[in-house]
């Protein structure tokens, strides 16, 4: 899911910065790296959005769980808590697993676009550590409380987590250094 999000992430927003300036780009077409490199920087508004999405929206909706609130509104709506019987109680109240697979490229996203976008924008960071704060405080209090494990993996997720963030420091340098060719500032 990781590798999908990325990829989409990249592939559209992209595709989209080269569409909206393709009209200048077939007019100069010598001047193609000074025209992306001007129209690049622009598509962090983006990500900005995005990120301001997943903390107003996003996080707020990983802890009122609405599959878990609307099943404990109706039961309480419908059937009277003295007559359900110890079994409809426990499932009313039952806790949820951790989805790795869901929570970890969520993170993993953010952390790549905070890193790809921080060379070209600055203004992504203080909304990138408002994510993680809000993120910390919403997934703490959700593995202490609400989720209960599972399976015990032996941290067999940790190395996987490292080579994807080390992956988004990478994508981070390659745009640093993409960014400063079309720039043209290799002097600086």
């Amino acid at each position: 899911m990781y590798i999908f999000q990325l990829a989409n992430i990249y592939i559209t927003v992209t595709a989209g910065s080269i569409y909206n300036s393709l009209a200048d780009i077939l007019d100069r077409p010598s001047a193609i790296l000074e025209i992306l490199g001007t129209k690049l920087p622009t598509v962090v508004g983006y990500f900005i959005s995005l990120l301001i999405t997943k903390i107003l929206a996003g996080l707020p909706v990983i802890i009122l769980r609405f599959g878990a609130l609307s099943r404990m509104l109706f039961l309480k709506a419908c059937f009277r808590e003295r007559k359900m019987t110890q079994r409809e109680l426990d499932e009313v109240y039952r806790e949820e697993n951790l989805l790795y697979g869901w929570e970890y490229p969520t993170q993993l996203l953010v952390i790549v676009i905070c890193f790809t976008y921080a060379v070209i924008s600055p203004i992504i960071l203080p909304v990138g550590a408002l994510y993680f704060f809000g993120a910390l405080m919403v997934y703490k209090k959700q593995v202490l409380y609400v989720y209960t494990q599972s399976y015990e993996s032996g941290g067999s997720l940790f190395p996987t987590a490292c080579d994807r963030t080390i992956f988004g420091l990478i994508c981070g340098q390659i745009t640093f250094i993409g960014y400063t060719v079309m720039r043209e500032a290799f002097y600086e």
